[in-house]
């Protein structure tokens, strides 16, 4: 049997995938004179986070002096968040200072950007955007209902009257107390025709005459004919009235641009160390697998081309992301799940060679048998990524209604950099089927057909005469003792340590000071961070560099995570001991500010609770898809590895004396998703190799020859991701960048730590849980 690939198949997909790759990466730009017109925006138009390119740094204070109670701060951080999201801003801090009563907001921006101006977003942020409807025309006619009684706002365009010009306008759709309030307000003005009119703080922004009772929950904003809403309008104040309305007007008290909270050459960095692995990759993958493994580093290439292409608004569809790091760790676990789709199936057709089939006959085989743990292990992916963006993205976002009812206790909550994480993988892990399954399968059919290409050594198999002796199983069950015990002290070590070495928590989630200096000059980082640190007598100190807006003068930011107070002694000794050690710096405090914590305890129980959830859905799907192989003790099985790679992670950071903050919850929740997909492949090669051994063969036996041919696959799997966090890491270090190590080292550990787990301790654990249930009953 002939494949069914052509070989021009191979030719325009290489084509497709290559002029993709340049215009995502490069873009499309005409230059006219001075003005550049973009016709595909490029890598160089993605925004990036504070944590890579720096960004704004904000103090809002209630206007004409207003004094805000705690609440009332609390619910204008909330607005503000929502707004943000709104804005397609998700990398960003937001503390509440109240002690001075102000909210201090960091958002990125890099100066020359075109596409986004910080200057009109903070007015935005900082509006009351208090929405009323009421009877007749004036600011002071009787109230029928606020935006407390709006479910949502679209901006929408078109006819609002049969045979009418189109027009921008806002549609509106009330709440079930907003529907009859409005409903019985539109039956009595309409039997006198009375007039409504729709005020957006102090502005009239619409008045009608009422003609009919409305009462189908629902009603539109429209402009006047000599002054028609544009686009933009529309759009702000639909994203102004589903964000809510500010308890109390804001002033802007400060204005400066801050450095990267990673480090300068971060983006830099990490560039390079993107391009060195993909290289790495393609050495490792094409030496592997040989034809198959170069056309999935191909077909790889198209997939992070196609991910940045989401994030930097390629699609006029979707807008624009901030890409922060736990973005780009979303990007590496996708990265890892296209590798371990192709290795998956170049496996399957290394082994339909061995057994003696043709090469049509292997890669028919290999494709239909790869695809199914394929499925699963993405299954698996998708899950922990709608978790997260429903927990963590703007209300009014289809996941979060969905998910309302495990999280409505917790109130709407957002977390950016979270949100990004979960966007970035959700769409790494669909672009898997369309560059990782779809694209690899035509490329290498098309090779197929070609008659130079066609040798079965192009494929994986060994040449003839030259086959390598089968090598000697492993007894993974006959150690599965073993596995436990060191699983079970490596438990242990970790919990000692955590109580040796303490577990420190960054200011997001504890609160702390903040000490804002002016300076002049510049300084070596490090230095006067352990200046800082010995003044201070705080080990925990993060500096951030800036520059203040209105002045032009330089600005130092100090973070002190979990410090109450901070004293005016403490200051001026910090002071006195810069200045003398570098007097050319002039350093001189602007301001000092203990803020509450930005991700607080209702962010720490709501992560638990949705890392509790995911791994629920993750045992019930597993349950439901392995039941035939007792699916149910199996997923409980893997949630005990996946515990243990968690704790790894937890542990790497202990030992490095990393202050939990963000990127340790990215860390988290990528080890969540990659080590669940290793375990799920080993699982598939149980459930298949039941169907093939029959019930006769006992289940340690079972499992003893799935993990063996599970093993080089998940090594190899491990292998790519590791190369290029490995080049991170030391990339991160001959920069100087720190921070960036500190994410990338424990994500490495974590990984390792998941291919324990998948081979030796997720089916240990089910073997000797087996071996105990006769037990059991007999009793």
């Amino acid at each position: 049997m002939k494949t069914k690939g052509k070989a021009w198949h191979l030719v325009l997909t290489v084509l497709l995938i290559a002029a993709f790759v340049y215009t995502a990466f490069f873009g499309v730009y005409a230059k006219y004179g001075d003005v550049t017109k973009t016709y595909i925006k490029g890598a160089q138009d993605i925004r990036f986070g504070v944590d890579i390119k720096g960004g704004v740094n904000v103090t809002f204070v209630p206007s004409d002096g207003y004094d805000a109670t705690e609440e009332q701060l609390e619910a204008a951080q909330l607005v503000i968040e929502n707004r943000l999201v709104a804005l397609n801003v998700t990398d960003y801090e937001l503390y509440v200072d109240n002690n001075s009563d102000s909210l201090i907001l960091e958002f990125p921006w890099q100066s020359g950007e075109t596409d986004f101006d910080p200057e009109s977003a903070i007015q935005e942020i900082g509006t009351t955007a208090y929405l009323t409807f009421r009877e007749g025309s004036s600011a002071d006619g009787e109230l029928i209902l606020d935006g407390s009684k709006i479910e949502s706002a679209a901006a929408q365009y078109g006819p609002v009257s049969n045979g009418g010009a189109s027009e921008y306008y806002v549609s509106l759709k009330f709440t079930d107390d907003g529907a009859k309030a409005f409903g019985d307000a539109t039956t009595a003005l309409a039997a006198s025709n009375g007039t409504i009119s729709i005020w957006l703080d102090n502005e009239n922004v619409s008045t009608a005459t009422v003609n009919t009772a409305i009462t189908d929950g629902s009603a539109i904003i429209t402009s006047s004919a000599s002054n028609p809403f544009t686009q933009e309008q529309v759009v702000k104040m639909a994203r102004q009235i589903n964000s809510g309305a500010l308890p109390f007007a804001l002033t802007v008290d400060s204005y400066s641009t801050v450095s990267p909270s990673l480090g300068e050459n971060s983006l830099s960095a990490m560039v390079l160390a993107g391009l060195i692995a993909f290289a790495l990759i393609v050495v490792f993958m094409t030496a592997l697998y040989r034809l198959p493994g170069f056309l999935a580093c191909i077909a790889l290439a198209g997939q992070v081309a196609a991910t940045l292409a989401f994030v930097s608004g390629y699609f006029p569809v979707f807008e624009s992301f901030t890409l922060t790091l736990p973005g780009i760790a979303g990007i590496i676990l996708a990265i890892g799940m296209g590798v371990d789709a192709n290795v998956i199936t170049a496996e399957r057709i290394k082994e339909e060679l061995k057994n003696g089939k043709s090469l049509d006959g292997a890669l028919k085989s290999g494709f239909a048998r790869g695809l199914t743990p394929i499925i699963d292990g993405n299954v698996t992916i998708v899950i922990v990524a709608i978790v997260l963006m429903g927990a963590f993205g703007p209300s009014d976002g289809i996941f979060a209604k969905a998910l309302h009812f495990v999280f409505f206790a917790f109130g709407p909550s957002t977390a950016g950099t979270i949100y990004a994480f979960g966007y970035t993988l959700l769409t790494g892990v669909l672009l898997n089927f369309v560059f990782g399954v779809f694209a690899t399968r035509v490329m290498i059919r098309g090779a197929a057909s070609i008659k130079a290409l066609r040798s079965p050594w192009l494929y994986g198999a060994d040449k003839p005469g030259k086959e390598k002796a089968e090598k000697k199983p492993i007894d993974f069950v006959g150690l599965r003792k073993r596995f436990l015990t060191v699983s079970s002290c490596l438990m242990a070590a970790i919990v000692l340590c955590a109580v040796v070495f303490g577990v420190h928590l960054d200011t997001e989630f504890t609160g702390g000071a903040m000490i804002t200096l002016s300076y002049e000059g510049s300084f070596t980082m490090s230095d006067v961070q352990k200046t800082a640190s010995t003044a201070l007598e705080n080990n925990g100190l993060t500096l951030q560099t800036g520059e203040n807006i209105a002045t032009g003068g330089q600005t130092l930011k100090i973070s002190m995570p979990g410090t109450e107070t901070v004293t005016t002694e403490q200051v001026e000794a910090l002071l006195d001991s810069l200045n003398e050690s570098y007097p050319d710096n002039s350093f001189a405090q602007l301001s000092l500010s203990n803020v509450s914590a930005a991700m607080g305890t209702k962010f720490l129980q709501k992560s638990l609770v949705a890392v509790v959830f995911a791994l629920v859905l993750i045992l019930l799907y597993i349950a439901l898809r392995f039941k035939n192989i007792g699916g149910l003790t199996g997923g409980m099985m893997a949630v005990l590895a996946l515990v243990n790679d968690l704790m790894v992670v937890f542990g790497t950071f202990v030992l490095l004396r990393t202050a939990l903050d963000g990127n340790f919850i990215a860390a988290m929740l990528t080890i969540l998703g990659y080590s669940i997909n290793d375990t799920v492949v080993v699982y598939d090669r149980i459930r298949e190799n039941r169907a093939l051994m029959g019930k006769k063969a006992s289940f340690e036996e079972l499992v003893n020859r799935s993990v063996n041919q599970s093993a080089r696959r998940t090594l190899i799997t491990t292998i790519t991701t590791v190369m290029a966090l490995g080049v991170m890491c030391i990339i991160a270090k001959l920069y100087g960048l720190d921070s960036i190590f500190t994410f990338a080292f424990p994500l490495t550990m974590g990984m390792i730590s998941g291919v324990y787990t998948s081979l030796c301790v997720s089916t240990s654990a089910w073997v000797l849980w087996s071996e105990r249930k006769p037990k059991a009953k007999k009793n």
